[in-house]
């Protein structure tokens, strides 16, 4: 399990990551920074990648609530939040979405908008690569078990070409999005799985899916999926783990991408879990348009500290609204 404590988190400089971050990737078979674009086919035509604002969407639903209900912050506690967390993230795209689970506290900001996924989707295609065995009646292969831990624990690219062409390319990939319950969520149709648009709302119904027993997926393959996010490579330890304190377990999966159709500017997510004493959060933060690399993991971890500090805070849960047997 990846556990680290938050004052380590402090005391390890960014700019000595992304040299790590780079030596690892060296090791990995693919030519593509981690949570790169893989090459389209040459028949493809590439999507643009826009966030379309027509689509209506919910922010977790059609997922239930857990058994304690949902609320939400208290109006002032949350107006106050919406303007912190938007000057925050002031130049960039960005959406966060976060729910307690022990609460059922939920809070987002842009949780509708959508972004690209690049190496998030590698957490989508593995839990439908279990869709699909569970299909055909039968658990993944000794070889397919071997690449989903290369495309989780270390990001590789060109396994996740190969495993993303097994399910089907866009075809399989929209037939298991429903059961999902994603509303928002969009394969690229060329089949470029970095090029996928996402939610941060939809990204809280997957890992509601890995880690809750609402979802479609058996608890093995659950197991299997969280025993992974919670042993990733060392570049991955950022993000949604800038919350965690001593002792917690934090599963999570990192996409990281400078874009050339984006002048260079980085894709930065990090969607994962972390649970300790007292707390126990699904987290989904996106971004766009970030300038580095070091500077969009700053800016995630500043969002996902400023909204679960917020949601812990004093009178946080007083007089707060219910909003039924799904969160809104």
């Amino acid at each position: 399990m990846l556990r680290r404590l938050l004052a380590e988190r402090r005391t390890r400089p960014l700019a000595a990551s992304v040299p790590l971050a780079l030596c690892i990737e060296l090791l990995l078979p693919a030519a593509t920074p981690a949570g790169a674009v893989p090459a389209l086919p040459a028949n493809a035509v590439p999507a643009p990648l826009v966030v379309d604002s027509r689509v209506p969407l919910v922010p977790f639903a059609p997922l239930a609530a857990p058994t304690t209900g949902g609320s939400a912050l208290p109006p002032k506690t949350r107006a106050a939040l919406d303007d912190r967390v938007a000057a925050l993230g002031e130049g960039v795209d960005f959406g966060i979405a976060v729910q307690d689970l022990r609460t059922g506290t939920t809070y987002s900001h842009n949780g509708r908008d959508r972004f690209p996924s690049a190496s998030v989707a590698k957490l989508t295609v593995l839990t439908m690569l279990h869709l699909s065995a569970d299909e055909e009646g039968r658990d993944l292969t000794a070889t397919e078990l071997a690449q989903v831990e290369q495309m989780i624990r270390f990001s590789d690219n060109e396994v996740t070409d190969g495993l993303y062409l097994r399910l089907g390319f866009t075809d399989g990939f929209l037939r298991h999005a429903e059961s999902l319950g994603f509303t928002g969520t969009e394969p690229h149709p060329g089949g470029s799985w970095g090029s996928t648009m996402t939610t941060p709302s939809d990204q809280i119904r997957l890992l509601r899916a890995l880690y809750t027993d609402e979802g479609p997926l058996t608890e093995e393959d659950r197991a299997h999926v969280r025993e992974l996010m919670e042993s990733v490579g060392p570049e991955q330890a950022w993000g949604v783990s800038a919350v965690a304190t001593g002792g917690d377990t934090v599963g999570l999966k990192n996409g990281w991408a400078p874009r050339e159709s984006n002048g260079g500017l980085w894709t930065m997510n990090s969607v994962g879990y972390v649970s300790g004493p007292g707390h126990e959060y699904l987290i989904a933060v996106m971004s766009d348009h970030n300038t580095d690399y070091a500077t969009g993991i700053t800016l995630l971890e500043d969002l996902v500290t400023e909204v679960v500090e917020a949601i812990e805070g004093p009178g946080a849960h007083d007089d707060h609204i219910v909003v039924g047997a799904k969160p809104h």
